[in-house]
C-alpha cells in the first residue's frame, strides 16, 4: 500500500472571528505537501471545496460560508465547545484533518463564536 501525503499546515485564516454564530465563515488555509494530491478537496461539515490537483510543496485552500444555519437546535445546546474539522481527502479516502476549536457564548443577547486556529 502506498504512504498516504504528509500535511504540514503553515498558516490558518479564520475570518470574521470572533462574530455572531450564524454570521459567515471564511477560512483560509496555507498547507505543504510532501507529494502531489489529485483531485483532492476539503470537507468542512457546512460544505466542501471543488477537488483540486495539488502540487508537491506549498499550497493554499479557500472556503466561505455566507451564513450558518442553526435553525431547529435550542440556545442551550449551542452554546458550547466543539470541533470545526476540515478533513482534506482524495479519491483513496481522508487524508489529513485539520481540527479547529470553537467556542459558542451568549454575549449581549446573541449567540457569539470564537474559532480557534490550531497553530495559535
Amino acid at each position: 500500500m502506498t504512504a498516504r501525503p504528509t500535511v504540514d499546515v503553515t498558516g490558518v485564516d479564520i475570518s470574521p472571528n470572533p462574530a455572531k454564530l450564524t454570521d459567515e465563515l471564511n477560512l483560509q488555509v496555507d498547507f505543504h505537501l510532501d507529494v502531489p494530491v489529485h483531485n483532492g478537496f476539503w470537507n468542512i461539515e457546512l460544505g466542501q471545496t471543488d477537488a483540486t490537483n495539488y502540487a508537491s510543496g506549498d499550497n493554499q485552500f479557500r472556503f466561505s460560508c455566507p451564513k450558518i444555519d442553526v435553525s431547529g437546535f435550542k440556545s442551550s445546546q449551542l452554546t458550547n465547545c466543539g470541533l470545526l474539522i476540515a478533513a482534506l481527502k482524495d479519491d483513496n479516502g481522508n487524508i489529513f484533518d485539520l481540527k479547529m476549536v470553537i467556542q459558542v457564548l451568549e454575549q449581549l443577547g446573541a449567540l457569539q463564536r470564537i474559532v480557534y486556529s490550531p497553530l495559535e
